[in-house]
């Protein structure tokens, strides 16, 4: 039941944490929001949890995941969290996010005793407090229950050449910093490209997509002397490989006729995978190394390629994002949402130490290797 997987190879995550940390030396923190980009966030936390120091998530229903799973480092939930899940925030040791003065008074007089991390808006406008703002932020010590260990705030363009408003971020996060009258036990700013590229770590570094093995940019590549390995491969499987004839119509809305007589492969992927409708006419998958070009619009299941002059038969193994940057550009995005809009029915199979560990399935059940 391998129509479709994911190939995960955890030594190669391990590999590019250390490379990330050898260069920065400081506080490590795995960002595994949104199921770990789409690659397993629990299956991947416990392959890494001895080498780093800290965890990201973006909900708070996936932090209690990684708690039910035996993850015992820190765990920081960076956005949201409602009134009624503080209690759940206390009984399973998650940090929270505080960005807002009336809702840290709702959260205090709850009398959960967290840990907190400010968020700082330095020029992000998502969340966060910002530069005007520093007498309420410093009216958060009167709230006993929040016990306030750290400070953050998020880069909005370090991954890009121009660095003057990463500099300018940079400076607005210093200013605050020293305006607060707290006694941080660390603070932490950079993501992968503000570690990579511009070498800011203060005490702990963010690390999303360049340690699954992508560089955030081409610009943040050049920049870094820090070598990294993809961790990953999407792969598909040929169904059914036919001859058409000039003239002949290919999937929904007739988008694809064929001009000459040419021959093309059925292939067991769709937008319900998550390989995007976007592609229609204009993705590539590779089968046995060759480029082959979609054909017609993307169906929910399957895709029509081009196999004119290949050697194709049913059953053969199919490489979806051979360059992910370069098919996510064709649908105009980026890997991010690529990897992160793979869908939970194709299956995630697992290497650590050069040997499969295990396959999940779309049911949720695991296979042990």
């Amino acid at each position: 039941m391998l129509e479709n997987y994911l190939e995960i190879n955890i030594d190669r995550i391990r590999e590019n944490i250390i490379n990330i940390k050898n260069e920065s030396r400081s506080l490590f923190c795995a960002v595994v929001k949104a199921n770990a980009y789409g690659l397993g966030a629990v299956e991947i936390s416990q392959n890494i949890e001895d080498i780093v120091d800290y965890f990201a998530v973006a909900r708070l229903q996936e932090a209690i995941s990684l708690r039910e799973n035996k993850i015992t480092k820190p765990i920081l939930v960076l956005g949201y969290v409602g009134i009624n899940d503080i209690k759940l925030c206390h009984d399973y040791n998650i940090d929270i996010t505080i960005y807002d003065f009336d809702f840290a008074k709702e959260i205090n007089k709850l009398n959960y005793k967290v840990n907190c991390h400010l968020a700082l808006d330095t020029g992000h406008s998502r969340l966060g407090f910002r530069n005007f703002e520093i007498n309420k932020i410093n009216k958060l010590k009167e709230l006993k229950s929040l016990n306030i260990i750290a400070a953050f705030s998020h880069f909005a363009t370090a991954d890009e050449e121009d660095s003057y408003y990463t500099d300018y971020q940079y400076k607005v996060f210093n200013e605050m910093l020293d305006a607060i009258n707290f006694d941080l036990d660390f603070v932490h700013i950079s993501n992968s490209s503000g570690a990579m590229k511009h070498r800011i770590y203060k005490n702990m570094i963010r690390v999303g997509l360049a340690m699954y093995g992508l560089y955030p940019s081409d610009v943040v590549k050049n920049d870094s002397d820090i070598k990294l390995s993809r961790s990953f491969n999407l792969y598909s499987t040929v169904s059914f490989v036919k001859n058409i004839k000039q003239g002949t119509a290919v999937s929904y809305g007739r988008t694809f006729i064929a001009e000459k007589d040419m021959k093309i492969a059925t292939i067991t992927i769709g937008y319900a995978d998550g390989y995007f409708r976007a592609f229609s006419n204009v993705g590539e998958v590779y089968i046995d190394g060759k480029p082959c070009r979609v054909l017609g619009r993307v169906c929910m299941d399957q895709i029509m390629v081009d196999v004119s002059n290949l050697d194709v038969k049913i059953g053969d193994r199919v490489e979806v994002y051979k360059d992910i940057d370069l098919e996510a550009s064709k649908a105009s995005t980026i890997s991010y949402e690529l990897m992160t809009s793979i869908s939970p029915r194709v299956n995630r199979r697992y290497i650590r130490n050069g040997k499969y560990l295990k396959t999940h399935n779309n049911l949720g059940e695991i296979y042990e290797s």
